[in-house]
């Protein structure tokens, strides 16, 4: 019978090892996925930049989620986005839960944004999603009255 004591010092430490790396890889996957966790604040849209590659905004809630104490009401946010690209990369625009385009947002219109803390900028916010949401008045003027 064989037991972890009359193992070949070689395989013992293999052995070891891979009992070490089963029980670290889910909790670097949690934190992991614990960090990438988006807060949802909602806002006026004030601006769009194409040169910067930012939109500006006027916070009316700071939100839901894990970063939400770093967003002040009645205050202007600037989010870095990534206008266009791979699904993955790019920040995704929803207006009224069809695809858009960050143009296509109105000065002044409610929006949800969705984001996380800017790997790229610290201390700054990147939009992952943004979501408009139209009235009944717009949603008939933009895509017409189905009858």
């Amino acid at each position: 019978m064989s037991t972890i004591r009359t193992l070949h010092p070689i395989f013992r430490t293999a052995l070891l090892g891979c009992a070490v790396s089963m029980l670290l890889v889910p909790a670097a996957a949690f934190a992991q996925k614990g960090k990438a966790k988006s807060t949802q604040t909602e806002a006026r849209w004030i601006s769009f930049d194409a040169a910067t590659k930012t939109v500006l905004v006027k916070v009316q809630k700071p939100g839901k989620g894990p970063n939400k104490k770093m967003m002040k009401k009645n205050k202007e946010a600037t989010f870095r986005v990534v206008p266009e690209g791979s699904i993955l990369k790019r920040t995704s625009v929803a207006v009224n839960g069809m695809k858009g385009e960050i143009t296509d947002i109105p000065e002044g219109k409610q929006v949800n944004i969705y984001w996380v803390p800017d790997a790229e900028n610290e201390g700054g916010f990147f939009a992952r999603k943004i979501d408009v949401v139209l009235s009944e008045e717009e949603a008939e003027k933009r895509w017409g009255v189905e009858e």
